[in-house]
């Protein structure tokens, strides 16, 4: 991995969906996420719920559109639960696999999670496909232990607590 790379992290405006399509309506991207492309409606429907989130939340916590200088490479939040938990997770363009961008992703939040009183006190967790053996690999390489695997919401899962 390149130690040039300078991520930087925007929130997800309005003129965004475009950019959040690109992932979600590729079933490379989707595979170990909910195994199938999202449609037009689901787009709408879930950037809607995106934009909500980042309007209501004035924390660190958010959904973020993530560049390399000025190129697109993904997404990444930030987001509580219901529990008082922090939800972490990434998607990555196809064609920016295995340049390393999903572990300085992964850094960079748990970098500001660290330095924030306010979030360090929480449990933060990742939800995975028991299958995307990368991406268990990289939460694990970030101090993530595996804590329950089944099937949720009808698709096969896997928690992973963070343990620093």
């Amino acid at each position: 991995m390149s130690n040039n790379k300078k991520l930087t992290f925007e929130f997800y405006q309005k003129n965004d969906q475009i950019l959040y399509s690109i992932l979600t309506q590729d079933i490379r991207v989707m595979r170990y996420i909910t195994e199938k492309a999202e449609s037009e409606t689901e787009v709408v429907d879930n950037f809607k719920k995106i934009l909500h989130y980042n309007a209501t939340h004035n924390d660190q916590t958010g959904y973020y559109k993530i560049f390399d200088q000025e190129t697109y490479i993904g997404f990444g939040k930030l987001s509580w639960d219901d529990e008082d938990k922090i939800e972490i997770g990434y998607m990555i363009l196809p064609e920016k696999w295995g340049k390393g961008y999903a572990t300085l992703v992964i850094a960079h939040f748990l970098d500001w999670i660290k330095r924030s009183r306010s979030l360090s006190q929480f449990t933060v967790y990742a939800i995975i496909d028991p299958k995307n053996s990368a991406s268990k690999h990289l939460l694990e390489k970030h101090a993530f232990v595996s804590v329950w695997q089944g099937i949720e919401d009808g698709l096969p899962s896997e928690h992973l607590i963070w343990q620093p």
